[in-house]
């Protein structure tokens, strides 16, 4: 699946509640450690090469290689709708797979996005489950792919049996469909790396977990949540006090906590 960090940023700059802690990470300590090995291994290595790909590949071609991975993933997308009983949306999903494989050159032009009535959404296998009433649990940083809950680890699995590229039959092929797949990836984030910084007000790790947890809720709730999501204990604030960004309280509980919202304990993302 694409990586969402564009989406992530703006939305954090446009209210004011102020939360000190985070219930659902109660592993922060370990996944600090875990989130400051990814940045280096990034820095050493994907970031480098995100950064000469950009700089040799034209910009119609890389458009042309998302576009691609894009077409591959509304069969995911598709088939998440689905099994939420999203009948109206998983059928738009494959019509833009058709449309795209067959008018788009095999994906490489979104034909789809250009005609009416095939919009193109944004489902997985954790929303699946999120949207049937299963808790998100801890957040975690996942090793060299970063942030996650222990709900939404379940996509690794749904994302890899429902990937056209692992059909081909032909592991040189598709490794070299999923390397090119997270340069893309990573090539399309160069960009907002300045203003996640500025944002996170020097707490990057901070910024990206509240920024993850705010943005699976509102995909779970179709960004129709029906409570705010207390992600810590509230706190009152003097007109004096500095309210920091990074801890800006945009959202609501997960579905299986709309029905017991009168209860005390903090929703789940």
């Amino acid at each position: 699946m694409r990586s969402s960090l564009p989406l992530l940023l703006s939305p954090l700059l446009l209210v004011a509640c102020a939360t000190p802690a985070n219930h659902y990470d109660p592993l922060e300590s370990v996944n600090r450690k875990i989130y400051a090995f990814n940045v280096a291994a990034d820095k050493a290595v994907l970031k480098p090469v995100a950064r000469g790909y950009v700089a040799v590949t034209p910009g119609p071609v890389r458009t042309a290689v998302g576009n691609f991975f894009g077409n591959l993933g509304d069969v995911y997308i598709g088939s998440s709708n689905f099994l939420q009983g999203k009948w109206k949306q998983g059928t738009t999903d494959f019509g833009r797979v058709i449309f795209n494989t067959t008018l788009g050159l095999g994906g490489l032009i979104d034909i789809a996005s250009m005609a009416p009535g095939l919009p193109k959404h944004n489902e997985d296998f954790g929303q699946v489950l999120g949207h049937w009433g299963v808790g998100s649990g801890p957040y975690l940083m996942v090793p060299f792919l970063g942030p996650k809950t222990l709900r939404d680890t379940t996509d690794y699995f749904g994302s890899y049996y429902l990937s056209p590229n692992r059909y081909l039959h032909d592991p040189a092929v598709e490794n070299s469909l999923t390397a090119l797949n997270m340069v893309e990836t990573r090539a399309q984030l160069l960009p907002v790396e300045q203003t996640m910084r500025e944002a996170a007000f020097g707490d990057e790790y901070a910024f990206i977990r509240d920024s993850y947890l705010r943005r699976r809720y509102s995909l779970v709730w179709d960004g129709q949540a029906p409570a705010p999501l207390q992600l810590g204990d509230k706190v009152e604030l003097d007109d004096d006090d500095e309210i920091d960004v990074k801890n800006l309280d945009m959202s609501g509980v997960e579905k299986s906590e709309a029905k017991g919202a009168a209860s005390q304990s903090p929703p789940k993302p």
